[in-house]
């Protein structure tokens, strides 16, 4: 399997760099198991059905604890890939093309065209103003292949009418955590799309960390909960830090301890507990936390959260 990268922009080279890391430096020359090591696949991990919305969760490096738990008592099966396919990476990406040949050991193409030719599937991961010019430029070289495409606001039916029907068109909106093979994807089809090529997707967004099948309608507000919250994140976390320093300690101690004690708690939630049962939890009565928190809801904080990770959707839904 050949996977081509058009771009490579910071969610593409975060993509790339997770693929050569779980395939190893040398994937772009000889090639990895593309299905291997399933325990620690999107398959090891677990299928959430809510009553809402069916869709799929599954990832990579799960702990087994969280396996455990994770599905709420829902059906827990997920497919296992089809075949046993070698992950060969491909990019080009103009400017980029030396500095990923040299970072991760990608074999660079010398155009558009001739990766879309030399690739059995196609990221694009340009910017998306210059989606549809590519589009038109690759469209004939893309018979039987799957493209995947990443920008927020560039629909299935609008890529599909340009590349025809005879191509698997999917989305996929991953975050910078892909990086370290860690994102949070949401995935989804274009009609044309098999069963078998859905369980290629599958295995790449493992890949990248873990994934969830949902409707296409359901990506604008995917972008606001997972795409940009590193960002919101990483402003708490700021300034979280700028409180510790205030208190006299080394900023560097201040950042590792405010991010280890995020990814305690993201791995607590994802064990199974609930948000608000954990806060309980921390919280004493006329405790310094319970003030704390009278103290950011006094300044807005869960009106400003809830507003920050809807102000996406607008934008993205203009398509």
């Amino acid at each position: 399997m050949k996977v081509g990268f058009i771009g490579g922009g910071n969610m593409g080279e975060a993509m790339i760099a997770a693929l050569c890391r779980a395939g190893g430096r040398d994937c772009a020359a000889s090639g990895e198991n593309f299905t291997e090591d399933k325990e620690n696949s999107a398959h090891g991990g677990r299928n959430f059905m809510p009553d809402a919305q069916n869709f799929t969760a599954c990832e990579r490096n799960s702990e087994p604890d969280m396996q455990n738990s994770a599905s709420d008592g829902h059906d827990s099966s997920c497919a296992q890939p089809g075949s046993d396919t070698k992950l060969q990476v491909l990019a080009y990406a103009r400017s980029k093309n030396e500095a990923l040949r040299k970072r991760y050991g990608v074999q660079i193409l010398q155009d558009e065209t001739q990766l879309a030719h030399a690739a059995d599937m196609i990221v694009l991961a340009t910017k998306p103003a210059s989606y549809e010019g590519i589009l038109h430029l690759i469209a004939p070289e893309l018979a039987g292949k799957i493209l995947l495409l990443l920008a927020p606001n560039f629909k299935l039916e609008r890529a599909q009418n340009i590349v025809g029907a005879d191509v698997f068109v999917a989305r996929a909106m991953p975050n910078v955590a892909a990086g370290i093979g860690a994102s949070a994807t949401a995935l989804c089809y274009g009609e044309y799309f098999d069963e078998a090529s859905r369980e290629i997707v599958r295995a790449l967004a493992a890949k990248i960390g873990k994934f969830y099948e949902i409707d296409e309608a359901g990506f604008a507000a995917f972008t606001g909960i997972a795409g940009s919250l590193p960002a919101y994140v990483c402003a708490f976390i700021e300034a979280a830090a700028d409180a510790g320093v205030r208190g006299g300690l080394p900023r560097a101690l201040c950042y590792d301890a405010v991010a280890a004690a995020v990814e305690g708690t993201a791995r607590l939630l994802q064990s199974g507990k609930r948000p608000s049962e954990l806060k309980d939890a921390v919280c004493s009565p006329a405790g310094t936390t319970v003030e704390g928190l009278a103290a950011l809801e006094a300044a807005g904080w869960s009106i400003t959260t809830a507003r920050n990770s809807a102000a996406t959707p607008p934008f993205v839904s203009r398509e």
